[in-house]
């Protein structure tokens, strides 16, 4: 009797030491991925930013572009009209040279020799200055054509920048999903370890429950699923901005779908958790405690809703809430009712 009280006991001290042994492994397994994911997420945020920079000198150069072809073309329909003025003045010009009726024509309309030497003086200003405004123009053009040559070949480099830059920011987002995905297994695979250990212990099945109930816990639930990292920032705007417009429409933060995805892309963020706040915390906007702030974040207004966007979603891609929704990023964004916040933010995630 005492033999087997006392086989029980060990296996109950064997059970409860299993259990506990493996959560701990499972808790440094992901304070690990915590590390590694906080690490990715940077690198994210390092590339799209700048990838953004890369976006805003190609489109810099095309404005350059365009307002320097735009000049070119001022030009050349100018100097058809400028050549045409001095090719009339030199016309003339060697007209009074060369030809001795017209010769005799300004010494019979002129009062005296020097009145028409002064009009000789003055056909050679004007085609002297015809002259000089065509050849100045000639010179612009030439200088506009070579800054424009300049600027598309600084076009080219930006181009090829860009598309480094979305190359870099492409890893990190798989870097960063397969990062994920690895948490996502290993939590898995430590969860059914331990139940695998509970089952086959003779502990009590409160106690199995508690464990468990602890273990999961202890775990967090992502929202990356159906987010999708693998198209360029304007796909990526063109496909989350309508469903989260559709989502806010008739709320007075229409219309703001796309400061949303592109804020989401930007920070690497759940593009549907920032607007399931903002219902959570103001009915969309109905109800905010300061201007533009439709998500009860920090203590102050935002001059417009895209300012208010671009703040709470760059901060919900910091490393102090992970970019998404968990039941450590609810805790820290809502302590009081961090478990009823939770639910209510993945229940409204789920509309978008």
């Amino acid at each position: 009797m005492l033999q087997k009280t006392l086989d029980k006991s060990v296996a109950y001290i064997l059970a409860i030491s299993l259990a506990f042994a493996m959560t701990c492994g499972f808790t440094a397994a992901s304070s690990y991925a915590d590390e590694e994911t906080d690490s990715l997420e940077s690198q994210v945020k390092a590339s799209a930013d700048a990838y953004n920079a890369a976006l805003a000198r190609q489109e810099e150069l095309e404005a350059k572009i365009v307002e320097l072809d735009g000049k070119i073309a001022e030009l050349e329909q100018l100097l058809p009209a400028q050549q045409q003025r001095s090719d009339e003045c030199a016309r003339a010009l060697y007209k009074y040279e060369y030809d001795s009726s017209s010769v005799v024509l300004m010494l019979l309309e002129s009062r005296s020799i020097t009145d028409m030497l002064a009009t000789l003086d003055q056909y050679t200003w004007v085609l002297e200055y015809n002259t000089q405004q065509i050849q100045q123009t000639a010179q612009m053009q030439k200088e506009l054509r070579d800054s424009r040559e300049q600027i598309s070949d600084d076009k080219v480099q930006a181009d090829a920048a860009a598309a480094e830059a979305y190359s870099s920011l492409q890893e990190a987002q798989a870097a960063r999903e397969a990062a994920a995905a690895r948490a996502a297994a290993a939590q898995a695979a430590e969860q059914k370890g331990v139940e695998t250990a509970l089952a086959a212990s003779n502990l009590p099945e409160e106690e199995k429950a508690a464990i468990i109930a602890a273990q999961e816990e202890s775990a967090s639930t992502t929202s990356t699923n159906n987010v999708g990292w693998d198209s360029d920032k304007q796909a990526f705007v063109n496909e989350w901005a309508p469903r989260i417009d559709a989502y806010l429409s008739g709320s007075p933060t229409e219309g703001t779908g796309k400061y949303y995805a592109a804020a989401a892309w930007d920070n690497g963020v759940d593009p549907r958790w920032a607007p399931a706040i903002s219902y959570v915390e103001s009915s969309l906007g109905a109800a905010c405690f300061r201007s533009h702030n439709a998500w009860g974040y920090g203590s102050k207004g935002f001059s417009s809703w895209e300012e208010g966007i671009n703040t709470v979603v760059g901060a919900l891609g910091s490393s102090m809430y992970g970019g998404y929704l968990t039941h450590e990023a609810a805790a820290t964004y809502c302590p009081p009712t961090s478990e009823e916040w939770y639910a209510n933010c993945a229940a409204q995630m789920a509309q978008i």
